[in-house]
């Protein structure tokens, strides 16, 4: 999602928050919710498909992608919500995600003295912290069951990427703060007037960070314009429960 897009649709939800004409009760319109979740995919390759040769041999480097270099364990975090009426909320939010680093084979050397080799990676436990502040329109006000779309805008600080190549360690990219953007929809379910259940999908967009300039990158056919935090869409789902006070 491009930057302005996203600016767009924030200040819209926050104009409409700022015209709404019904408010609720002083009481009803601060809100706690406590999140966990994880992402259902991280589209994003670090490369495609390399193929080098030279005179001892050959190599073939298989595509590699997020999903490919680490596995998503969860994401958790609390948001604090307040309510400018019964249907349009804003809310600021913090999360932090961790991903655990994956044993892989990234190709294979071909070498006329040794014959075919595996080359294999073992990247790093790598994490982020998160921090959105956006607007929600909330359908079907006062009902038990309530359909929500909302959208943010953030920052997002990414830790360090590194893999192990045959002993060596390579970076992909250093630790970054970077700019983000969401979108969601979801449905919130009240059992009773003071506690919630919030079941939520969201795109998240995040942009590209600084560049590794490791010089041993080239262990897994990467350069200096391919590395880094590449720009990229996660998918989270969570499930929340919110508290009204």
């Amino acid at each position: 999602m491009k930057p302005r897009y996203a600016s767009s649709l924030f200040a819209a939800a926050c104009v409409a928050a700022a015209s709404a004409a019904h408010a609720l009760p002083l009481s009803d319109r601060t809100s706690f919710e406590l999140f966990a979740g994880g992402n259902v995919a991280t589209p994003g390759s670090f490369r495609g498909p390399v193929d080098t040769s030279a005179p001892g041999g050959a190599t073939h480097y298989e595509s590699l992608g997020f999903d490919d270099a680490y596995h998503h364990d969860y994401t958790a975090g609390a948001e604090l919500d307040y309510n400018f009426n019964s249907h349009v909320s804003g809310f600021a939010r913090a999360a932090y995600s961790q991903f655990d680093g994956q044993n892989r084979d990234i190709g294979t050397h071909d070498s006329i003295a040794d014959g075919r080799t595996l080359i294999d990676a073992r990247f790093g436990d790598t994490d982020s912290r998160e921090l959105d502040v956006g607007a929600r329109y909330t359908f079907a006000a006062g009902e038990k069951w309530r359909p929500f779309v909302g959208a943010a805008l953030g920052a997002e600080r990414v830790a360090d990427t590194y893999a192990m190549v045959n002993d060596t360690r390579v970076t992909l990219g250093k630790a970054d703060t970077v700019f983000q953007q969401r979108l969601e929809t979801g449905l919130q379910y009240s059992p009773m007037h003071n506690f919630d259940l919030r079941l939520t999908a969201a795109a998240s967009h995040v942009n590209g960070g600084d560049v590794s300039k490791d010089p041993n990158l080239g262990l897994l056919a990467l350069d200096n314009a391919r590395t880094g935090v590449q720009a990229h869409w996660d998918y989270p789902a969570e499930i929340g429960t919110v508290w009204h006070f």
